[in-house]
């Protein structure tokens, strides 16, 4: 059974909950990443950056480590994964320059719930199924 989040979490809630192996990490076009974590439960995770700088730069090195703890800088809305090697896997936003930039990076969770960061420091959770069902 996936992880079930309510769509009243906060983003340090949602993040709490994402543990598991990285199954695949790659690149797309224009240097976003994305990585997919299975959980205990055999859910999916799905974490894509647009506006951000990542390390390791080579996402590969990501694939078969666990994510043990995640969390977000509140000021600088960084997202640090603490991996199972005692390594990183950190997204830094990229600096804000117009009000509609893209987030920052995006969160689905097997269950449906969506968290974005960014621009700036704003987050938002929502349904995959919903536009917008929280705003801060």
């Amino acid at each position: 059974m996936a992880s079930v989040i309510a769509l009243d979490a906060s983003p340090m809630n949602v993040l709490r909950s994402m543990r598991g192996t990285v199954v695949d990490a790659r690149l797309a076009y224009p240097d976003v990443l994305h990585v997919e974590i299975r959980d205990s439960q055999g859910g999916l995770w799905r974490l894509a950056t647009q506006d951000a700088d990542w390390s390791p730069s080579d996402p590969a090195k990501l694939v078969g480590r666990a994510i043990e703890d995640a969390d977000i800088d509140e000021e600088t809305g960084e997202l640090r994964c603490k991996l199972s090697d005692g390594s990183l896997l950190d997204v830094k936003p990229a600096a804000r320059e117009a009000d509609d930039d893209p987030p920052n990076w995006e969160l689905n969770t097997p269950g449906g719930v969506v968290l974005e960061f960014g621009p700036g420091v704003r987050w938002q959770i929502s349904s995959a199924d919903a536009q917008v069902s929280s705003r801060h």
